[in-house]
């Protein structure tokens, strides 16, 4: 088995807009809202509908673990008291469900490797699979695309099936300092200093996907104009404003989720 890393980094350090709240219970209450609005959002394309598909938060006092949706909830039905807290061990150490063993996996190392990163969201999506058989990072053909501009990864071993957490850590290590690591026949996984942010890049690498998918030679945007526009697009802030559009246009009350 071979695997290789084909990285355009910046090496930046992330920096989360707006800065999250300083009472570690109303920071946990936010972020485990988040994830499950996040569910809710994936729910909304249908994303998911067959149990594919993991969003995580680091709990902001015990941060070696992360909330994410208990295994065999639906993702349109996803509340706060559905979520669970898994430590690094992958024991469930607060909730009434199992994990899924794959968000397990492929987000523990993740969460352990980068300590600015809050938020982590993969699912199987119409264009960003499809896309990710070609094993390759995203070109820079449009302007969802910029936002990873310098700041994405390529996994490209072939275990499509994450199942140990050596595995993970090569997810991990593709990603790097990144935002975005294609997995190759698997799909796209972003990251993000806030939940909600990292679930904003996923829509927008989604849109980056399906540009490629039915536009397989697109004009590429130069690295002068694509640098230009990802001091905009590429900050933590767009991920997030783009987050609050979803809440609003896909799921419209957020107090459903609790």
């Amino acid at each position: 088995m071979t695997v290789t890393h084909n990285r355009q980094h910046r090496g930046f350090a992330l920096n989360s807009e707006p800065a999250p709240p300083s009472d570690p219970q109303t920071d946990r209450l936010q972020r485990k809202r988040e994830v499950a609005l996040g569910y809710r959002i994936m729910a909304s394309w249908g994303w998911g509908a067959d149990g594919s598909g993991h969003i995580t938060a680091r709990d902001p006092e015990n941060v070696d673990s992360f909330w994410s949706l208990g295994y065999g909830v639906a993702f349109g039905e996803a509340t706060i008291d559905d979520l669970v807290l898994v430590d690094s061990a992958g024991r469930v150490i607060e909730g009434a469900y199992d994990i899924n063993p794959a968000a397990f996996y492929i987000h523990a190392p993740i969460h352990a490797t980068r300590d600015d990163v809050i938020g982590a969201i993969h699912t199987h999506t119409p264009y960003g699979t499809p896309f990710s058989a070609l094993a390759v990072p995203l070109p820079m053909t449009s302007q969802e695309a910029v936002t990873f501009h310098g700041c994405q990864g390529v996994f490209a071993g072939e275990e499509v099936g994450v199942s140990d957490l050596e595995t993970g850590q090569r997810i991990a290590d593709a990603l790097g300092l990144g935002r975005l690591v294609v997995l190759a026949n698997h799909g796209l996984l972003t990251v993000g200093t806030t939940v909600a942010s990292a679930i904003g890049f996923y829509l927008n690498a989604e849109r980056a996907a399906e540009v490629c998918v039915k536009v397989s030679n697109g004009r590429i945007i130069s690295s002068q104009a694509a640098d230009a526009v990802h001091r905009s697009v590429g900050t933590e802030n767009h991920g997030w404003h783009v987050f609050q559009w979803l809440v609003r246009s896909r799921v419209g009350d957020p107090t459903v989720v609790g």
